[in-house]
């Protein structure tokens, strides 16, 4: 079967699986699964990509994640590089280290969207090991899985940064621990028995999971494409209009009392607005980090990853300063 066209676009949700080459194990050790997840947060910030889901399993990932700016090649491409090349050199094992090119399926509907999350938690409780537990037995190990975002779905103490909770207000709980629990109760009820609804769903398009209306229309965009002769490539549908990094640096320039040529210099005086500048134009130019960088003075990529976190931690401190970027981002999105 010749592989799906990618279908691309501003806010698009996908459910994301990639599985290792030949089905051989990518993740052999705690230390990898936590540098998998450190690396999966550096390029969700660096991508501007929102994670809703996610679970690991020793041959395969799933991720269920948004992307405002259409960007999935890119954070994919981000992710898979930087595992793949640890991978070789952490075990000695030369090759590919995962399978072909990964399968991404757009998502919509609220009914879905629960259904997916539901699905992709329950991952770790499906495999051949717990072929022959009880309903009770999974539930315990599924509550206990590190390697997942259902700890944080049921248990806020143990929510990850870098995950966003929103679907949880699709429980309809008054408060956000009714929901959690509302949510627990939606998972775990299906340890055992199969959600055959979700699973036809799933079955139903290569490209889609949603109603029919929306596959319907998603496979009228795609159009004449055709998949022949080995030819394949992407559908990339209208994005937002990206911003230039001379457009976000006049815009918090003005917002920070500065000129904007301050923002490519080393005035100590243009410090935080420098930091700021250099994230709003990592989220809204379509530019890499590298040319962002490039552009603010700064060698190399590293250098504008330590911004980037030094501006996380400074917002955590200032209230005043999320509000100022918030209100950045909206003008900036707006303009």
């Amino acid at each position: 079967m010749s592989r799906p066209w990618r279908i691309r676009y501003a806010g698009a949700k996908y459910h994301v699986t990639v599985r290792g080459n030949a089905r051989r194990e990518v993740f052999h050790e705690p230390d990898d699964y936590l540098r998998f997840l450190q690396q999966l947060s550096d390029a969700l910030e660096q991508d501007g990509v929102i994670l809703y889901a996610y679970v690991l399993l020793s041959n395969h990932y799933h991720l269920f994640i948004e992307t405002p700016h259409g960007n999935v090649q890119r954070f994919m491409q981000r992710l898979n590089t930087a595992y793949s090349m640890y991978h070789r050199f952490k075990h000695s094992e030369p090759g590919h280290c995962f399978q072909g090119r990964y399968g991404a399926k757009l998502v919509s509907g609220d009914t879905y969207i629960a259904a997916l999350t539901r699905y992709i938690h329950l991952n770790a409780v499906k495999t051949a090991a717990f072929a022959s537990k009880r309903s009770e037995e999974r539930i315990v190990a599924l509550r206990n899985y590190p390697w997942s975002s259902y700890h944080g779905y049921v248990n806020g103490k143990q929510a990850d940064e870098f995950v966003d909770y929103r679907w949880l207000k699709l429980m309809n709980g008054a408060v956000g621990q009714g929901n959690r629990r509302r949510y627990r109760r939606y998972v775990e009820a299906f340890t055992v028995n199969s959600d055959d609804d979700f699973l036809s769903a799933k079955a139903v398009s290569r490209y889609a999971i949603g109603d029919e209306r929306f596959i319907e229309q998603v496979e009228s965009d795609l159009g004449d494409v055709r998949e022949d002769k080995g030819v394949y490539g992407d559908i990339v549908w209208p994005e937002g209009q990206c911003v230039s990094p001379e457009a976000v640096a006049e815009v918090v320039a003005e917002a920070f009392g500065l000129k904007p040529h301050e923002l490519r210099g080393r005035s100590y005086g243009a410090r935080v607005g420098k930091k700021v500048a250099v994230e709003l134009a990592c989220l809204y130019s379509g530019q890499s980090q590298r040319t962002v960088g490039a552009y603010f003075g700064y060698h190399g990529n590293g250098s504008v990853s330590k911004q980037r976190h030094r501006l996380k931690e400074m917002i955590h401190e200032d209230g005043k300063l999320l509000k100022q970027m918030d209100k950045l981002k909206r003008k900036l999105t707006n303009a």
